[in-house]
């Protein structure tokens, strides 16, 4: 499994809904509304606009929130200080977003391949208990 290009997942209809899913929990955790529509063909940039103005929000108005989104999703100093090396035409806000959707991409594509092939879904489970 090869994550250092982890933009070859964005095509992948389960792998989005996943980490869109994901994402929607982490910030509700901390009270954020993030909404998907189910596209998944402009998905990135849905989200993308959507957490950007939090994230803007929150680097300048509470940083202990912001660390501790940064902490709950685990983006690393290494990796914000690598990006804004890579990046330096974005805004902070903007190269933090970005590192936000790939890292929770990350976490589902891991997730996804570690998962037991003989794990079957929780409704399937369910509907053979119920």
């Amino acid at each position: 499994m090869d994550l250092s290009n982890i933009s070859q997942y964005f095509n992948k209809l389960d792998l989005i809904k996943d980490t869109a899913n994901q994402i929607i929990k982490d910030f509700d955790i901390f009270g954020m509304e993030v909404n998907f529509s189910g596209n998944v063909y402009n998905a990135y940039e849905e989200l993308f606009n959507q957490i950007e103005p939090h994230i803007k929000k929150l680097i300048d108005t509470n940083q202990a929130k912001f660390m501790g989104i940064l902490y709950r999703i685990d983006v690393s100093d290494e990796q914000i200080k690598k990006a804004i090396n890579q990046n330096s035409s974005e805004s902070f806000s903007e190269i933090i977003t970005d590192l936000i959707i790939r890292r929770e991409l990350q976490k589902v594509v891991i997730r996804q391949h570690y998962k037991s092939p003989f794990q079957e879904p929780k409704a399937k489970r369910k509907n053979k208990l119920g």
